[in-house]
């Protein structure tokens, strides 16, 4: 009754795409989540909620068109405490996930590599509809590999869950008809193992981010005869990102002011501008994809402010 209720309010946004209609329904979402998780409030900060001390309302809100958060900080942070400051694991919106499988076109007998397992809903959404022999997961969380392996194997779904690093993908299985992943990796960092590892003509769906004002977009990469991975923009979207290519806290006090930092290199020649775009994922995010933006106002100028670029990665 849940599953029908969460599906009623996906299709009043025509958010169901047939071709998983029934594989949404066969794969109970409520089972993947643990019993303890946060739900952001209204106000966006995170708020503890027990399946044992509230199992109505938790319920509620894992059939709910919204993401349930459960890890912060690696681990770091234990539940109940709200304190985190990096949630790095989450059971996405259930929209934003059909959509994803929506731009990964799979067909019968595809093989599929996925990156991130997270609670492993994703992969048995998979698995219904393709095999679970025809499905790889990676986790690089060993704790959330093991209860995701534990779930699936339990629902009948027995989709080989590895732990490691996604950026490797997986050689000894490839190539694969499709790769997606769940974390989101750099503009200028799309690991070239999974283009290697995609048979030609394969698709490899994922979410690329800019560290400049957080910008993220889900983009559907098409590989050639050549090797190489094209693609476009197919929607916009909130991911965490790969944990290889975290880029660390760099703010304008880390400079010191008696050591000048070194010079960026100057942008493309072609850098252009649309009046579509904005700061976060205009010309100067995909110049300088590794860059983040403080901005300095001065008090009595309302009008005026500067922007400073720093990186992380080279000091500049």
């Amino acid at each position: 009754m849940m599953i029908e209720r969460l599906i009623a309010e996906l299709d009043s946004a025509d958010a169901v795409p047939a071709e998983w209609r029934n594989a949404f329904l066969a794969v109970p979402r409520h089972v993947f989540l643990p019993a303890r998780v946060w739900m952001d409030d209204e106000q966006g900060r995170p708020q503890p909620l027990s399946r044992e001390e509230d199992p109505e309302r938790w319920l509620r809100a894992v059939y709910r068109n919204a993401p349930v958060l459960i890890q912060f900080d690696d681990g770091t942070t234990r539940w109940p405490d709200t304190h985190g400051e990096v949630c790095t694991s989450s059971a996405s919106k259930p929209d934003l996930v059909l959509s994803m499988l929506a731009a990964l076109d799979v067909h019968d007998g595809h093989t599929v590599l996925e990156i991130g397992t997270g609670t492993g809903y994703t992969a048995a959404l998979l698995a219904a509809r393709l095999g679970a022999p025809n499905i790889i997961t990676i986790e690089i969380d060993s704790g959330l590999a093991t209860s995701a392996r534990a779930t699936l194997d339990a629902s009948g779904l027995p989709v080989t869950v590895l732990t490691g690093h996604g950026a490797q993908g997986h050689p000894s299985k490839a190539p694969y008809d499709r790769v997606i992943s769940t974390a989101a990796g750099r503009v200028d960092e799309l690991p070239y193992s999974w283009v290697a590892q995609t048979r030609v003509g394969g698709v490899i769906v994922t979410p690329m981010r800019t560290d400049f004002g957080g910008s993220v977009a889900l983009v559907r990469f098409t590989v050639d005869k050549d090797g190489l991975a094209t693609g476009r923009v197919v929607g916009r979207i909130g991911f965490m990102a790969l944990r290889g290519q975290r880029t660390p806290e760099w703010t304008l006090a880390h400079l010191d002011p008696d050591d000048p930092p070194p010079s960026a290199p100057p942008p493309p020649s072609n850098l252009g501008a649309s009046p579509k775009t904005t700061m976060s994922d205009g010309p100067l995010a995909h110049a300088y994809p590794a860059a983040s933006g403080n901005t300095n106002q001065p008090p009595t100028d309302r009008k005026h402010h500067l922007l400073w670029l720093l990186d992380p990665t080279n000091g500049s």
